[in-house]
């Protein structure tokens, strides 16, 4: 009867695959809503998400060298008291 009951163990495999697949689509997401200095490396990272199973954490570790950067202030507008 131990076989059919669920134990803790069965929890956590669920859990860790349900963190990885919350991971996973976190990474689809920001690759889809990122713009990247080099137009064919959206098709390349999407095809390490998608085809390796370490793909999202290597995606959400090293995109961000690739990505454009869109935050540019314009501090020659503030004018000094």
């Amino acid at each position: 009867m131990e076989l059919i009951t669920p134990g803790y163990g069965l929890i956590a495999w669920q859990a860790s695959g349900f963190i990885y697949i919350a991971v996973w689509i976190y990474a689809i997401v920001n690759l889809v809503n990122s713009e990247f200095k080099d137009s064919q490396m959206k098709l390349i990272w999407a095809l390490i998400i998608i085809l390796t199973p370490f793909g999202p954490f290597l995606y959400l570790a090293l995109s961000r060298r690739n990505k454009k950067r869109t935050f540019n202030p314009d501090f020659s507008k503030i004018t000094k008291p």
